[in-house]
């Protein structure tokens, strides 16, 4: 998209918002969809071939699309704080760091608790102790509910957060946060989903996991389990929708802004790996973000550089509330520089990385051991054709990954946490 048709689209967004009213504004619901694992570029409204995302794809359609949004970490702990926080990776240090894993500094102003203090009734329904209150992801929620069990489905939290809001009186405002697993490994989709998209279901490739490394070369494997990945991304989609009907229903969407987005992505050995925490290619790190809801014009698209830690403030100005000063990500409804840089960041086992990309030229740096690669994601989306370093935007992931914590991370040295990170294959 040119900059001037970009600029247009922010114009009209703008324009509708100012014809909604601080006031009113005030009193919108805000239903935060978290998606795990959901990697953009299999969606449809992002291009992809299969029909994987009807639900997604309308609600794009409702709304604003962002083209270009960047997860500030590859797998879900520093991720999700992101969107929590509006901080990246590095400013936040929620993760895995020497053997330890660290959690959300209690002191850290969050969506959840920013807007309890605005009066909205918070709840939360998730489905990871990773986003539990072992790592303080249940602050601020005056009703939180969560799923350690493998074997739940998002069937359930669906279920949950409907016989929620049926069975209480919910004030309003409020913002429900609601979390959907299903496409994370291992990839079972339920009946009919499991044939939807491979004739075999979920036979072969699914006894153990994470997959043994011997049969990363074959081919036809990595094929089924990738068609399985898109058939738990329908289900889910499948799910998001009875969640958007019920709600309806139930007299709660009219009023709502719904932002649907997701903590990481997944790769297929695109570059030599399965899953996702490996790296920072486009395939663990670009994600979905879509807002949709009163003031907001439908079928608007942004190519504009964004990420997961624009969510709390842009949530912020919508509703009128003030942006706190620590805040690095910005507001999307307002001015959006053509050249930003959005960072990217992880430590996981032996591997440290960063990354910062600015308009179409991402810059990736291993830390250990020492490596640089340097791509234009427009003109090479699958990160295959190595550029010479840019010498600026190298100096940019260097800052940035020197860049000091802001927060005091709680230490979570529970060995049941560290297993479970060996059996999702991050160590």
């Amino acid at each position: 998209m040119k900059a001037s048709t970009v600029f247009i689209a922010l114009f009209l967004l703008l324009l509708s918002f100012s014809c909604t009213g601080n006031e009113e504004n005030r009193k919108v619901n805000i239903l935060l969809v978290l998606i795990d694992t959901l990697n953009a570029d299999h969606l449809g409204c992002y291009g992809y071939y299969r029909d994987t995302s009807p639900t997604i794809d309308s609600l794009a359609a409702s709304g604003v699309i962002f083209k270009s949004c960047q997860a500030q970490a590859s797998w879900t702990l520093p991720g999700m704080t992101s969107i929590y926080t509006g901080l990246s990776e590095r400013s936040h240090h929620c993760g895995y760091y020497d053997g330890t894993l660290y959690g959300l500094d209690p002191e850290m102003p969050t969506i959840s608790t920013i807007l309890q203090q605005q009066g909205y009734f918070t709840a939360a329904f998730v489905r990871t102790e990773f986003m539990g209150n072992e790592f303080g992801m249940d602050k601020g929620y005056d009703s939180f509910w969560i799923s350690k069990e493998w074997s739940t489905k998002d069937v359930v939290t669906v279920d949950t957060l409907l016989s929620y809001f049926s069975n209480n009186e919910v004030s309003e405002p409020f913002l429900a946060t609601i979390h959907f697993y299903d496409p994370h490994s291992p990839y079972q989709p339920p009946s009919p989903f499991d044939t939807i998209f491979t004739s075999s279901g979920t036979t072969g490739g699914l006894d153990d996991w994470p997959i043994d490394t011997n049969l990363w070369s074959d081919t036809a494997l990595i094929e089924h389990l990738e068609a399985l990945y898109d058939s738990e991304i329908r289900c889910t989609d499948s799910q998001l929708s009875r969640l958007f009907q019920s709600m309806r229903e139930m007299g709660l969407m009219e009023n709502t802004i719904v932002i649907l987005i997701a903590d990481h992505g997944e790769e297929f050995m695109e570059h030599g790996d399965t899953g996702h925490a490996n790296n920072l290619y486009q395939q663990t790190i670009h994600i979905p973000l879509i807002l949709s809801g009163p003031g907001i014009e439908p079928g608007s698209v942004i190519s504009l550089n964004a990420g997961q830690f624009d969510v709390l403030p842009t949530v912020l100005a919508y509703l009128d509330i003030p942006i706190p000063n620590h805040i690095e990500g910005i507001n999307l409804f307002g001015d959006i520089p053509e050249d930003r840089i959005i960072p990217s960041s992880g430590v996981v086992g032996d591997t440290s990385m960063a990354a910062c990309l600015q308009e179409t030229i991402k810059l990736m740096w291993f830390v250990e051991p020492d490596s640089l690669e340097t791509y234009d994601i427009a003109a090479d989306p699958g990160e295959m054709d190595l550029l010479p370093a840019d010498s600026l935007l190298l100096e940019k992931v260097l800052s940035y990954w020197a860049s000091p914590c802001i927060c005091t991370p709680t230490c979570n040295d529970s060995l049941d946490f560290v297993n479970k990170l060996q059996a999702l294959g991050y160590l």
